[in-house]
């Protein structure tokens, strides 16, 4: 979903540095499919303190010897980019907090449009890359496990972090259901973004370890990803700035830790 976006979004907007963050250290596919030759990872730049400048790539994907995106950029995860919970936890997140502040700030000033993939699961590194965001894109597929846990995830974030959802989409849905049912779950967790139908493009693309935006730019999937992309540009998000929201996000889980323990 996020290659998607952020391919269609170099494509609708060429006039635009898009960025896309690989935030999602356990599959990594858009490191693989994108800039699968990397010396520098967001890893070494929040471990060893390396410029953030040397970890981003240009979109290495091609057609006749030609970027298909000359201005869309890649800042891979390689792998857990941030140390394990030692010692002080408050003194590693906020050094975390100050390290992302100024990463963040540094690549605005070159890329307008930063897209940030994460993982389904929420870990340390999940929340550090969603107070990084304005907004947040929620993808849920119709079954009632996806819905009923991506509308948690959506109460927490905004319980916590007041984050503010841009939409969510409906993803992978086949042909033959009543997609109605879904749509109006859906919407009870952000407004509608889009459906993308279930389509062979994408699993012929993943085989190839291409996205099927790049490969398959006409089929359902893609041309679902592309008004969707059309949808997001449109929408007006207000900044936000990280430090504040990671700082409400703790104090408000230290405050409901207290009041478990008085219960």
């Amino acid at each position: 979903m996020s290659m998607g976006l952020a391919a269609w979004a170099a494509k609708l907007r060429p006039d635009l540095w898009v960025l896309l963050i690989d935030g999602d250290m356990h599959v990594r596919s858009v490191e693989l499919k994108m800039c699968p030759v990397t010396d520098m990872t967001l890893a070494e730049v929040l471990n060893e303190d390396k410029p953030v400048e040397e970890a981003v790539y240009s979109c290495e994907l091609e057609s006749d010897g030609k970027p298909l995106y000359p201005r869309l950029a890649v800042l891979p995860a390689g792998g857990r980019f941030l140390p394990s919970l030692q010692g002080n936890p408050l003194e590693l997140i906020n050094q975390t907090k100050r390290k992302f502040d100024e990463m963040i700030a540094s690549l605005r000033k070159r890329f307008p449009l930063i897209i940030i993939d994460t993982p389904a699961s929420v870990s340390f590194e999940h929340l550090i890359l969603t107070t990084v965001a304005d907004g947040v894109i929620y993808v849920v597929e119709p079954n009632d496990d996806s819905m009923k846990s991506t509308a948690a995830t959506a109460n927490d974030l905004k319980k916590f972090m007041d984050v503010q959802p841009v939409g969510v989409v409906l993803n992978r849905v086949p042909a033959h259901i009543d997609e109605r049912g879904w749509l109006r779950k859906a919407e009870n967790i952000a407004p509608m973004l889009g459906v993308v139908p279930e389509d062979d493009a994408v699993g012929d693309a993943f085989r190839q370890n291409m996205p099927v935006v790049a490969i398959s730019p006409d089929c359902p999937a893609s041309r679902a990803l592309e008004r969707i992309t059309r949808k997001v540009l449109a929408i007006h998000v207000k900044s936000a700035i990280p430090s504040q929201k990671l700082d409400q996000a703790i104090e408000k889980i230290v405050e409901e830790l207290k009041t478990k323990k008085e219960e």
